[in-house]
């Protein structure tokens, strides 16, 4: 299938982004990301329990657009490592769950916007990934992939802050319902921009009639993971180079106790359900020495103690520092298992 895409897209090459801070071969990295994905398997072509560990190519990526993963506690009302989050915080449960994903905001850096000023674009991936089948050989693991795009307003600018929220859901409505088998997933966010004057960048505006705000492109609800290879590997040919604001290879997340437990690694992150502030690796040392005087208001950071008769937005874009972030809601929950034996009210 790559192949295949090579040859529709080579009268697309050109349109190089250049050398700036986050540039990418897309294609080297959505080929890379697809082969992380692929399964370990014993005897037969089923998959069986957890993804391999196979590393992927760390050069195909942009590492100082990597994601840092911070989670807001609101009891403790703090931002914190989401690698702080302890097992024993898991969702004590044993079995599947149904999990989903929502963007509340996204914030750019004055040096991201200026950037985004001269590209004038930027396309929002986001991919959730069964670690193990739902049908133990019968079915593959499946995959759900959202992708939404963003152009500027009508007077060419970043659209207002508060059009910069998405619902994965409004691309696929199955996107609200994801299955999680045995509590483990993985998952990737990723959000570049390619140059304006790239057939990329054309052919997507012709699929959105939405401008100044995240627009949804693709859904790709359930489908098994070599699609999702095969999707990928054509999605980069097509979009032959860019520049990313926010980069992730599919990261393995655990929601319950029992699942971190079978996993038996000591990769992967622990989720809890909450919001989540997704930070480029670029700017992680100048929001880490704040964790403890920020708070989340609307999907956007505030610092603690800030008016609450100011606009939300005026004060998420006097923050300081100066970073670039995505903010994202978690949602988790068990899927209860059916009752065996007869009905107790009957007997």
């Amino acid at each position: 299938m790559q192949a295949q895409a090579r040859g529709s897209v080579g009268q697309l090459k050109g349109g190089d982004v250049g050398q700036a801070q986050g540039a990418h071969d897309s294609e080297q990295f959505w080929s890379s990301f697809g082969n992380s994905l692929t399964p370990a398997s014993d005897q037969g072509n089923r998959t069986r329990g957890l993804f391999s560990h196979k590393k992927p190519d760390a050069t195909a990526g942009a590492l100082d657009r990597q994601i840092d993963f911070f989670q807001y506690d609101a009891a403790n009302n703090n931002l914190r490592f989401a690698t702080t989050i302890e097992p024993k915080e898991l969702l004590d449960y044993h079995g599947d769950i149904q999990a989903s994903l929502a963007v509340n905001g996204f914030r750019m850096s004055a040096e991201d916007r200026a950037q985004f000023q001269q590209l004038q674009s930027a396309q929002l991936r986001i991919d959730v990934v069964q670690t193990r089948s739902l049908l133990q050989d019968v079915l593959d693991p499946m995959a759900w992939t959202s992708l939404a795009s963003l152009f500027p307003d009508s007077s060419g600018s970043l659209p207002p802050m508060q059009n910069l929220s998405f619902d994965p859901g409004a691309a696929s409505q199955k996107m609200k319902q994801v299955i999680l088998p045995g509590g483990s997933g993985q998952w990737a966010v990723n959000l570049s921009m390619a140059h304006k004057e790239s057939a990329f960048v054309g052919i997507l505006k012709t699929v959105s009639n939405n401008i100044g705000k995240f627009a949804p492109i693709v859904g790709l609800p359930q489908i098994g993971v070599e699609a999702l290879q095969g999707f990928s590997q054509m999605y980069g040919a097509f979009e032959q180079r860019t520049t990313f604001l926010i980069n992730s290879f599919p990261q393995l997340a655990f929601a319950t106790q029992q699942a971190r437990t079978a996993a038996a690694t000591q990769q992967g992150v622990n989720l809890v359900p909450g919001d989540y502030i997704l930070v480029p690796h670029a700017y992680t040392n100048q929001l880490t020495p704040v964790l403890d005087k920020v708070e989340l208001r609307q999907g956007y950071l505030v610092a603690k103690g800030s008016p609450t008769n100011t606009s939300i937005m005026d004060l998420a874009l006097a923050f300081k520092p100066d970073i670039t972030y995505l903010s994202a809601t978690f949602g988790i929950k068990p899927i209860m298992p059916a009752t065996a034996g007869p009905n107790p009210s009957t007997t």
